[in-house]
């Protein structure tokens, strides 16, 4: 079973779920030294170790962990399938994770809802409060379409501004609302993998800007941010970890609305 624990984790960071081994034993609740002599066989894999993991990774067949046979990863359709649909086609609810960020689903569609933060995503400007705490009076919901059930704490920001706007398909124009995923302040000192997560909304001071991280540098903690318009107003700028409030990676953009006129003269 240790071999097959041991490609589950592996699978799981590749795949971006989990940064680390050690992000991964925390998030499931285990000191890392202990996470590590389990997947060692110093230590006896319990079936609470085990229904801890499959609640992390929905889609892990524990069969396949125990034993070996069949397939290491299972697709949640049946599942979601099961749920019955709503009347006239309407999204059902069908989980929520442990941050509170909903699950629905449509046919074989599957959605995730979370708090849309009342503070744009500027491109340039700092924005005026220097909070970040879900209000419930002020904060909205955000859908997106998701392709799993997922683990983490999400949010969804409204881009403002052109300074991550190039005119191309891969920029964000104002009015786009991004998908996020926080990274908790433990990690902000480990490697980023920035290269396979580029954008990334930051938060420090009154500041809650979307930019691309270009470079880490770990023994120093200094995080330097670009932005995607070449114009020389939007200059690269460092900061040092100790001074950010939040770091959320972008997982998904929602291009803006566009209505078109129902009557050309």
């Amino acid at each position: 079973m240790n071999n097959e624990l041991k490609k589950v984790v592996k699978w799981l960071v590749l795949q971006g779920k989990a940064a680390s081994q050690q992000e991964l034993a925390l998030q499931m609740g285990y000191n890392p030294s202990a996470f590590s002599q389990i997947l060692n066989g110093h230590v006896p894999v319990s079936e609470k170790f085990l229904s801890r993991l499959a609640a992390y990774e929905p889609t892990l067949n524990l069969d396949w962990v125990r034993t070996g046979e069949g397939d290491m990863i299972v697709s949640p359709q049946s599942d979601i399938e099961a749920a019955q649909m709503g009347e006239d086609g309407e999204m059902e609810f069908y989980t929520e994770n442990t941050h509170g960020v909903r699950f629905y689903k449509k046919g074989k569609q599957l959605f995730m809802t979370v708090r849309h933060v009342p503070y744009a995503a500027f491109g340039q400007f700092a924005n005026d409060s220097d909070q970040l705490e879900p209000l419930n009076e002020e904060w909205g919901e955000e859908t997106y379409e998701v392709d799993r059930v997922a683990r983490g704490n999400y949010l969804s920001f409204e881009v403002q501004g052109d300074s991550m706007d190039t005119g191309s398909r891969q920029s964000f124009e104002a009015g786009d609302k991004v998908l996020v995923r926080e990274l908790e302040r433990v990690y902000w000192t480990e490697r980023l993998r920035f290269e396979d997560w580029p954008y990334w909304v930051v938060v420090f001071g009154s500041s809650v800007l979307l930019k691309q991280m270009i470079a880490q540098d770990q023994e120093h903690g200094i995080l330097t941010f670009h932005s995607l318009n070449p114009s020389p107003e939007y200059a690269d700028f460092n900061l040092c970890v100790d001074d950010i409030r939040g770091l959320y990676k972008v997982i998904r953009k929602k291009p803006k609305e566009i209505h078109f006129a129902e009557d050309l003269v």
